[in-house]
């Protein structure tokens, strides 16, 4: 028995209450004086903000059962470097993520982490070595398209250094028959220093080369490779890379200075053993072999290009190198993603019948309370399905802008849910997000001392 006295409400004293029944009332009592104590009144919002912390929490259950995950309402738009955590993007965070790439020994050769958009459990990622390694992107136009490619090109370019990692970039459409509507496509992105190839569909010459040129560099890497697969290769270099020398006598230190000079040593014994400088020199004689990423929008034009366009004669060989490299891209560390209209032939083509992700937007609708384009589902290759917000990285976001409360509804079955994201409010001056990004990604490129990879054209 629990009993509250006091001014208010604060003492609390504990009475133990007998089982048996007394002849006198006829029920158990009180036993003892009890035990007092002191309530720690607190206040209604107090209880309230203790109760929401609380609600989220599970206990654990017997028998495997397991409770839904908590989770938010997606925003009406998001902002890509909120999801990447880089709200102020800065040459040493960025180089701090690549140097935990560097350390991952589950992306030997160079890591192509990409990041999508806002979930409802938080950003939204797809990994093309261990889910890909092709994406595939579906929507109607105007439902964003171009504009998550250019969010996958700036996230993959934050997760790993340009010298582990090259994208080439491909327009399908070109500018003169689409009538001008098509933007900038993706030439947005080539200040980016991981960008190595920008293709625009509206020369021949230039786009029957850069089939070669892509269908050459497959020839190397499988040359390269031999037997072996991408990952393969290079954990015999990260090994070949660490060989340590056999200690040598101490009465050979003497003679060690004239010999230093050379890659063989002589030991006690007649066997003869590789310094460990000549095993990095020969390590480093190998021609580096870092992942490529190859991002197309508008597949569907080069599959049947329209009418009148320029780059319709050397549309089928741009066409034949793209199937080639979803067809032979996984083993040699070449990923493929693609942004197409639903429906046509392109269903029929290698790229949509290898690609083992697959993302199908949305078509835009009008609204001031409808989600901007960008919304979507992403479709992992084990079938689960999770939706999302584009991350939007062409946006100006004000950065100095004074941020002001949000007022939502909350209802009761939410309670407990994370808070609502705030809503992205963007101003016409200043510069992108993307522009941004890329200066700091250029400064990063640079203090780390990283080689571009060769362009393709």
């Amino acid at each position: 028995m629990a009993l509250l006295s006091g001014d208010v409400a604060t003492a609390l004293r504990l009475l133990r209450v007998a089982r048996t029944e007394t002849a006198a009332n006829g029920r158990g009592g009180p036993v003892g004086h009890g035990t007092l104590g002191t309530v720690d009144a607190v206040s209604l919002a107090w209880a309230e903000r203790f109760a929401r912390a609380l609600a989220p929490l599970r206990t654990d259950q017997p028998g495997g059962e397991r409770h839904a995950r908590v989770s938010a309402p997606l925003p009406r738009a998001a902002r890509l470097l909120d999801e990447l955590g880089l709200a102020r993007a800065t040459p040493a965070s960025l180089m701090a993520r690549w140097a935990d790439a560097a350390d991952d020994t589950r992306a030997l050769g160079g890591r192509a982490h990409g990041v999508l958009g806002a979930g409802p459990r938080g950003p939204v990622t797809v990994d093309l070595p261990a889910e890909g390694p092709h994406l595939l992107i579906e929507g109607p136009p105007g439902s964003g398209r171009t504009e998550l490619l250019r969010a996958l090109v700036a996230s993959l370019a934050s997760a790993e250094r340009p010298d582990r990692l090259g994208i080439v970039l491909v327009d399908g459409r070109d500018g003169v028959s689409a009538g001008g509507g098509q933007g900038e496509g993706l030439r947005v992105c080539t200040d980016v220093p991981h960008v190595t190839t920008h293709l625009t569909a509206n020369d021949p010459v230039r786009m029957r080369e850069f089939a070669q040129s892509l269908s050459a560099e497959l020839k190397r890497r499988a040359e390269l490779l031999g037997r072996s697969d991408f990952a393969e290769w290079h954990t015999g270099r990260e090994v070949s890379g660490r060989l340590v020398a056999q200690r040598t006598h101490a009465g050979h230190a003497a003679s060690g200075a004239t010999a230093e000079s050379g890659d063989v040593e002589s030991p006690p014994s007649s066997t003869l053993r590789l310094r460990p400088g000549a095993a990095r020199r020969r390590a480093a004689a190998v021609v580096p072999l870092p992942r490529l990423v190859v991002v197309v929008d508008d597949l569907d034009a080069l599959v049947t290009p329209p009418l009148g366009s320029p780059g319709r004669p050397a549309a089928g060989s741009v066409m034949r190198a793209l199937e080639a490299v979803a067809r032979e891209g996984e083993r040699l560390g070449v990923h493929l993603v693609a942004a197409t209209a639903p429906g046509g032939r392109t269903a029929q083509t290698e790229p949509s019948l290898r690609a083992t992700l697959r993302v199908v937007l949305d078509a835009p609708v009008p609204g001031p309370d409808e989600p901007a384009p960008g919304r979507g589902w992403l479709t992992r290759p084990d079938g689960q399905t999770v939706e999302f917000q584009g991350g939007r990285v062409t946006g100006r976001i004000p950065r100095t802008a004074t941020l002001r409360p949000t007022v939502v509804p909350l209802e009761w079955h939410r309670m407990g849910d994370p808070p609502t994201r705030r809503p992205v409010r963007e101003l016409g001056n200043g510069p992108t997000d993307l522009a941004l990004l890329a200066s700091a990604l250029e400064r990063a490129a640079r203090e780390v001392s990283a080689a571009r990879v060769p362009s393709l054209l």
